[in-house]
């Protein structure tokens, strides 16, 4: 995710300045696809990251599913292999 997020921003970075570099908007005009890609390929990696980074970094935790585990580790301890 972030390597593709580095990888688009180096994208636009080329246009931009193939661009400057030439004098005229035509780099960037000339190619809308690279152009758009990057543009939406940056937003949709900061949607990703906000929900891995803020919305879900911890994970909720069952309280059912926890009871079944520490019953369920119970009964496994307590057998015996012969």
């Amino acid at each position: 995710m972030l390597l593709d997020l580095a990888g688009s921003i180096f994208s636009l970075g080329q246009l931009f300045i193939d661009s400057s570099l030439q004098g005229s908007w035509e780099g960037v005009t000339g190619n809308p696809v690279k152009f758009g890609l990057g543009n939406v390929s940056i937003v949709f990696d900061i949607i990703f990251m906000c929900q891995h980074y803020v919305l879900y970094r911890v994970p909720a935790k069952d309280e059912e599913s926890e009871e079944f585990g520490d019953a369920e580790r119970e009964r496994l301890l307590q057998q015996r292999i012969y």
